[in-house]
């Protein structure tokens, strides 16, 4: 008699098992699932890079002009709106500015953009020396403006050789 007991104790325990095991693996399968659909997009990476500025003027010096250039590199949680793309500009140069060209704003590959443009600025009131010293003291060209495909805008500027990318409106 004491081995049916146990007979029957042993199949109970492997009702319970069995069961236990069942709602284990739906319990799993259930928390995969939303742990799946909980994941978000990875975080937004940019990258300014090759970037080149120059000077020049006209032959009276009335004007004078800023030419830049660089790549950007971004990746694909950033879909870029290439008409909303902007430099970055010192303050100086904007407080003078008379004219901005865009010459270039495209995609050049997956996850990297060209940018290119000529900024024209009054130089009245400051020497070449007054121009090279404000270029010491203050980047030229500080990064890109630019918004994405879902309309969400964007500052990101060169700081110690490295982009600080930072979310417009948070």
């Amino acid at each position: 008699m004491v081995r049916k007991k146990r007979m029957k104790s042993n199949g109970m325990f492997k009702k319970v098992s069995l069961k236990s095991l069942a709602v284990l693996c739906v319990l799993t399968i259930l928390l995969a699932g939303c742990n799946m659909f909980a994941q978000t997009d990875p975080d937004p990476e940019f990258t300014i890079s090759s970037t080149s500025v120059g000077m020049g003027g006209n032959e009276l010096e009335t004007v004078q002009y800023v030419r830049y250039s660089m790549i950007l590199t971004y990746n694909d949680s950033l879909n870029i709106a290439e008409d909303t793309v902007e430099p970055l500009l010192a303050g100086w140069l904007e407080e003078r500015m008379l004219d901005h060209e865009i010459e270039l704003a495209e995609e050049i590959g997956n996850g990297q953009f060209k940018l290119e443009g000529k900024v024209t600025f009054d130089p009245n009131g400051l020497s070449k020396v007054d121009i090279t010293k404000l270029e010491e003291q203050e980047e030229t060209v500080q990064g890109v403006l630019f918004e994405t495909t879902a309309g969400d805008s964007y500052q990101a500027a060169i700081i110690d050789s490295e982009t600080k990318l930072t979310k417009i409106g948070e």
